[in-house]
């Protein structure tokens, strides 16, 4: 930290960096080196042994079920849109027809008017 440049900082902050590291140097806590008792305390660490097949196949096994609860999900999912989507038809229709429909009851002219003419039909 005694590399630290503060040439071109006023002369206050370069006072109160000075008393930062100061602080920090006295509160710093020295490493102490590891005794040897301490080194031959730790066990050393078990040898882990390759995977087995059996240990595969129970993993693909956990997969293969966890894709199985993903796929069901997403079906549960995509069965409710379509629940939606008819839900929203229906509603559409329904307002459709509300404002649509005709008000008075047809009359025998009324059928005449909504017929295309066909070719034999004088004008």
């Amino acid at each position: 930290m005694s590399n630290i440049n503060t040439e071109g900082l006023p002369p206050e902050m370069q006072q109160r960096i000075a008393e930062i590291i100061a602080k920090a140097k006295e509160n710093a806590v020295p490493q102490a080196a590891p005794s040897p008792q301490s080194q031959r305390a730790e066990a050393p660490a078990p040898i882990q042994r390759p995977p087995s097949l059996m240990d595969h196949v129970v993993a693909l096994r956990q997969e293969v079920a966890a894709m199985r609860q993903e796929v069901s999900t997403m079906s549960q999912q995509v069965a409710a849109a379509g629940q939606v989507t008819e839900a929203v038809g229906g509603a559409v229709g329904q307002l459709y027809s509300m404002f649509f429909e005709q008000s008075q009851a047809p009359t025998y002219s009324s059928s005449f008017e909504t017929q295309q003419p066909s070719l034999e039909d004088d004008y």
